[in-house]
């Protein structure tokens, strides 16, 4: 017999799997913002907090594969914050978006880190050298930024050691590697890494990537008031702080 608890978590799924049909379907309005996932905790709390959420819904994923959500005619799409200057310039140059409508968020850094207390950067830098079977995860550059970041660290330290590397899912998929297997060595935001007790191992110079920047920005076709003012939320005092408790960099 199924149990109260698994009963009310099936109920709270299907009243949100309503709200999403309904706003995706009933009206002409656009209705989704789609966000770099690394800033779920953050942007989902303001999400909960907002007094009219059941006018909008918030898409997570890896910052490349929205971007092209967006590109390929998503009409409900009303605006992004995203991890990347490449995936907002995809938007920026099929006109869908207006720099005047573009602002910086936060910022973020990038790790070396692990769930095995045992590992240094010292002993990182051996096992990449080595024949041994210890692998480096890091995000798949082709649906996430932290993906392309980490291949630029790993082309500043290493030399042909593609054997070595695993480069699956989204910086979520890396974290949760990590932490299930501790045999890994994993590239990945700091802001993930503290997010999930990791003991990170090295903070790698901004100089051996691109900036990591997240920008918000709201699409020429958003015609949803309540997507704007979502947006304009989170520039608040709050939100800077939540983020600086997170790891992120924020402007003050």
């Amino acid at each position: 017999m199924i149990n109260k608890n698994f009963k009310k978590i099936l109920f709270s799924f299907a009243l949100i799997m309503c709200n999403f049909l309904l706003l995706t379907c009933s009206n002409d309005n656009t209705s989704i913002i789609m966000v770099a996932a690394s800033l779920n905790e953050v942007i989902q709390e303001e999400y909960e907090k907002s007094d009219n959420n059941d006018k909008f819904y918030i898409s997570y994923g890896g910052s490349m594969s929205l971007a092209r959500r967006v590109e390929n005619n998503e009409k409900k799409i009303g605006a992004v914050i995203l991890a990347s200057n490449s995936s907002i310039e995809i938007l920026i140059n099929k006109a869908l978006l207006k720099n005047s409508e573009i602002s910086l968020f936060a910022k973020n850094s990038l790790v070396l880190a692990t769930s095995n207390s045992s590992y240094t950067y010292e002993t990182f830098i051996k096992d990449n050298k080595s024949d041994n079977e210890k692998k480096i995860i890091i995000a798949d550059p082709e649906i996430a930024p932290a993906g392309s970041y980490s291949k630029q660290v790993l082309e500043n330290i290493f030399h042909d050691i593609d054997n070595k590397i695993i480069s699956s899912g989204d910086v979520s998929y890396v974290s949760s590697m990590l932490v299930s297997n501790d045999k890994y060595y994993g590239i990945l935001y700091k802001t993930e890494a503290i997010k999930n007790n990791l003991f990170i191992i090295h903070e790698f110079p901004n100089t051996f990537h691109d900036d990591i920047e997240y920008k918000t920005g709201v699409l020429s076709q958003n015609n949803n008031t309540y997507i704007n003012n979502f947006i304009d939320r989170l520039n608040s005092p709050t939100v800077k702080k939540k983020l600086s408790e997170l790891g992120f960099e924020v402007q003050k």
